[in-house]
């Protein structure tokens, strides 16, 4: 049987060492797709896997946890690439998960940069 088939039988606590198995790259890639976990787990495991594929710490591209990660991670994420940071993440990218209100702030910088400057 397969992991992801067990999944939505699974206890917090089976999760959670299933997530644990993942940070520390326990698992055959081949046997179990990370993605396929987060409507499974918390939060906080989202929060955690999302920050370890942010480091490259687990092979996982951390745009395919966007639908899943919290506000607050959201949020941290726009002031790292605002901040000039490479996340591996463009803000086109995230241009879907994003308020209203974010995205008239990335469009006031983005068009402050296009304006020509005085000479």
């Amino acid at each position: 049987m397969k992991i992801v088939g067990m999944l939505p039988f699974l206890e917090d606590a089976e999760i959670k060492e299933l997530v644990d198995s993942i940070l520390n790259n326990e698992i055959d890639k081949t046997k179990l797709c990370t993605f396929a976990l987060l409507p499974f787990i918390e939060a906080e495991d989202i929060d955690r896997l999302f920050k370890a594929a942010l480091e490259k710490k687990i092979d996982a591209n951390p745009a395919g946890f966007l639908p899943f990660i919290e506000e607050s991670s959201l949020k941290a994420l726009i002031e790292r690439i605002n901040a000039g940071e490479d996340v591996g993440i463009s803000i086109e990218t995230l241009m879907p998960f994003l308020e209203a209100d974010q995205i008239k702030e990335i469009f006031k910088s983005v068009l402050e940069d296009a304006k020509k400057k005085p000479e």
